[in-house]
Parts: structure tokens; sequence; C-alpha cells
């Protein structure tokens, strides 16, 4: 993928109600050159950020609640909650159905873009309502960028525009090659490649017998497959140290941490000589962003239950530990 205009000046928001797809969508933002990327977890807390800081461009999901992505649009669309209503918006959503695409175009979005997306395609989109915004309608019955898709109407069909077409406002972003225009946020010089994303390539890495591997409350940023050897899950319950279990061969632990953003639940030590097969974040949610956001609502639910039962499982080998002892 080619980036070819500098976004770095550019302020995004993202709405969504799916952590993982704000996740997905900032890191995307992120590798194309923006900089400043803010997160709403739902539409109005969208248009507190969007009443109180500059934003040049909204990604909002289409399936949210209370508020889905079309009722935010039209509020935004509406100047009644905020004054920066012509701020370019792209909607995400699961659903390609005809009349939701309608729908989306009649609230007043810039694009539509279905899930599951690629970065390639969101770039694209990035890029089209930055660099070419389409004018700006405001009538009793819309308000929003121009629908129309033909500067003139097909053949065969009259016209039936009673006004000289509105003028195209300037890009946003200076167009490649071309001499910048009053208005542009950005000048036109030479784009510095951003920096490369995380590595996706796993490695491999080994551990003495004892060896702590990660500590319980450490951010999570690889997950481990266990190649050779065995790994003990210990969780610290009232001071002492409590194996909930081992992982041996062919086993995968830490991936937790990675797809639900939460703190390491418990440690993990070598029990044995131990060789484990690394695999770095970028690598699982590249793949995981290909799964439809229903699924990894799931998942992460079933994550949640996961925490809250080896917290309990914890507690129990402790007490029945402590009565061992004790008898």
């Amino acid at each position: 993928m080619d980036i070819d205009v500098d976004l770095s000046r550019i302020c995004a928001l993202i709405i969504d109600d799916s952590r993982y797809a704000r996740s997905f969508i900032k890191t995307a933002l992120q590798s194309f050159g923006i900089r400043s990327v803010a997160e709403a977890c739902d539409g109005p807390a969208g248009l507190e950020i969007l009443g109180s800081h500059p934003i040049h461009l909204v990604i909002v999901d289409h399936d949210m609640s209370p508020m889905n992505g079309i009722d935010f649009t039209r509020y935004l669309r509406s100047g009644d909650l905020v004054p920066c209503v012509d701020v370019a918006v792209i909607m995400v959503s699961g659903e390609s159905a005809k009349d939701v695409v309608v729908a989306a175009r009649n609230a007043g979005v810039n694009e539509f873009l279905v899930k599951p997306m690629s970065t390639e395609s969101l770039y694209r989109r990035v890029r089209s309502v930055l660099l070419n915004p389409k004018a700006f309608v405001r009538t009793p019955t819309f308000v929003g960028p121009d629908r129309r898709t033909l500067s003139r109407p097909p053949a065969g069909v009259p016209e039936r525009r009673t006004a000289p077409p509105l003028p195209k406002p300037p890009p946003i972003i200076a167009a490649p090659g071309a001499p910048p225009r009053p208005g542009t946020l950005v000048s036109n010089e030479p784009v510095t490649p951003p920096k490369p994303a995380p590595t996706e390539r796993t490695s491999r890495r080994k551990f003495r017998p004892g060896e702590v591997i990660f500590r319980e409350g450490d951010r999570g940023d690889v997950a481990y497959v266990v190649e050779n050897g065995r790994v003990a899950i210990c969780k610290a319950v009232e001071g002492r140290n409590v194996v909930l279990g081992h992982i041996k061969a062919n086993g995968v632990f830490g991936e937790m941490a990675l797809i639900d953003d939460e703190p390491r639940m418990a440690s993990a030590v070598a029990a044995d000589e131990t060789v484990c097969l690394v695999i770095p974040m970028a690598a699982l949610k590249a793949q995981i962003g290909k799964t439809p956001d229903l699924v990894i609502l799931v998942l992460e639910t079933l994550l949640h239950d996961i925490r809250k039962m080896g917290s309990e499982l914890g507690q129990v080998r402790a007490a029945l530990e402590k009565k061992r002892q004790s008898t």
C-alpha cells in the first residue's frame, strides 16, 4: 500500500462500542501517518468530543447502542449539538444491504465501508474524503455532502437543478505532486513514509526451569505456544503463589491479554526446560481483524468469565492447600 499524502496533521475520531474494533482502526490510522486519534465507545461520547476538540475525520460504526451510527450522523449534521456539521464521516458496518447504505447516505455520511475491512480499503476511503471533499449541501430536508454521483443528469433524464452547482470545497490535505491550495491543512511537502508497524514475525525463546515468563498484572504484548517443556500458570492469593495448572506441548498461553487488553491474570513460570513460539500482538490482531465483531464480542465475554473463574479457582486451591497443611 502506497501512502502518498501527508496525514500527520489530521485529527481523527473513532466511535465504536467494540474496544477491539477501535484498536484495529486506530492502529491502521496511525500506520497511515495520522498522529492524533481520539476514541469514543458510543455516539453521545463522540458528540461530546466533537464539541470540545478539533476533528477533521470521524469513523463511526453503524450498529451501536443506545445511539446507532445513522442517528449519530443525523445529530451531527443538524448542528444542534456541535458546530462542526461539515466534518468528514466514514461509516463502517457489518451490513451491506441497500437500505442500510441508502439510510447512511441520507443521514449525511461521506463514505460507507463494509466490514470486515482491510487497511487498504480504509486508506482509500480516508484519502478520498480528505483529498476530494464533496460540496456540502444545506437544505430544509437534507444537510450533508452532495449525494449526486454525477455533475449532470444521465442521458435521457431531464435536468432538475434550479441553481448553479455548489462550488467544490478545497481539499483538507494537499494532493501529491500538486501545488498547495488555500484552505488545505497541510503543505505539499514530500511525504515521509510512516514507521513500519510492529513486527508481525514470530520467534522462539528458551526458558530455564523456574524462569518467569511473565508476571500477573503485566501488560500483555505477546502470546506463547509451548513447543517443548512445561509451563506453570500461577496466581497470587492472600500472599501465596497458587498453581492453577500446567501448559504442555502445543498449548497456548498469554493470549487473553492481547485480545481484551486487560493485564495478565496470572503469572507464567517455566516448570521444565522449555521452548516457546512467541507470537507478537501485531500478528495476532492481524488475524483477529478478519473476525466479525459479533464473534469478538462473544470472545471478550468468554474471556471475562474465564478471568473470573481463574480468580475463584485460585482462592479455592489456596483454601484447600491451607486446610491440607493444618491437618
